[in-house]
């Protein structure tokens, strides 16, 4: 453990595997991106439906994190190279995706969460940054890549841009020009569980772990572990697609 001074269960470790400049720019770049995303028009406004999807699916992360995924270990092996935790995560996220498609909505699910794990279980100590921790580790690089998908994640569909059209009225009308790729939703959810999968073995141990709580890491080890962990979230990808597909069928009426 540290020994720098502690402020709200912080202790301000700069020994990280990952250094804080890094993290600096990332977080700038991942802000910068987004921006650039509200003034194209690429930022949707939510439907009153989406924030309900967006907390009953934070509910459903916290019961999983702090009832359910605990009790793996109790009936099952589990190795310490893969975060079990993420087998729901993964799983939570990539429906909240594949429900809203909206960039910046996975933000908002995280943080939905981050607020209610502090209120019911953790405190507030260390924060803000484990709501930094929780954004920019879990949600910000697939928020940025419903940048591309949007409301097509979790589909076979991708949009090409708009078209005009003309009708037999004689009017002209925008429509978006949509193609269909076979098998494009697994990539969706491959890419979501390589993400989820390697945001804690990368930046908690690579970063916050340390900075927040004074633990220490070697390279090797926040390597190691990411490198498996991203074995792990190709998996979980694999095996997730399907259920989230048929999920989104059932409540949405979409494929």
């Amino acid at each position: 453990m540290s020994s720098t001074a502690v402020w709200n269960g912080i202790h301000f470790d700069m020994n990280t595997v990952i250094p804080w400049w890094v993290i600096a720019i990332y977080v700038l770049i991942i802000a910068l991106l987004l921006l650039y995303g509200w003034r194209k028009h690429l930022l949707s406004s939510y439907r009153t439906v989406d924030y309900v999807y967006m907390g009953l699916l934070a509910a459903l992360l916290v019961i999983w994190n702090f009832f359910i995924s605990p009790l793996i270990p109790k009936v099952s092996a589990v190795t310490s190279w893969f975060y079990y935790p993420d087998i729901g995560e993964i799983i939570i996220l990539l429906l909240a995706a594949s429900l809203i498609g909206k960039p910046g909505t996975v933000m908002v699910t995280m943080f939905i969460y981050t607020l209610l794990s502090d209120i019911f279980h953790y405190g507030f100590g260390g924060e803000p940054f484990w709501f930094i921790y929780e954004i920019i580790a879990y949600a910000a690089m697939l928020d940025l890549y419903l940048l591309l998908r949007g409301k097509y994640f979790g589909t076979n569909n991708q949009a090409l841009g708009k078209k005009e059209v003309k009708t037999e009225q004689g009017e002209v009308r925008t429509e978006e020009r949509v193609i269909t790729i076979p098998g494009l939703f697994v990539i969706d959810s491959v890419i979501g569980g390589i993400i989820v999968a390697i945001a804690y073995p990368f930046f908690y141990h690579g970063f916050f772990a340390t900075f927040v709580e004074g633990y220490s890491y070697t390279t090797n080890y926040v390597l190691t572990n990411t490198l498996v962990s991203l074995a792990g979230g190709v998996i979980m990808g694999l095996v997730s697609a399907p259920f989230v597909a048929y999920i989104r069928k059932v409540i949405t009426g979409v494929y």
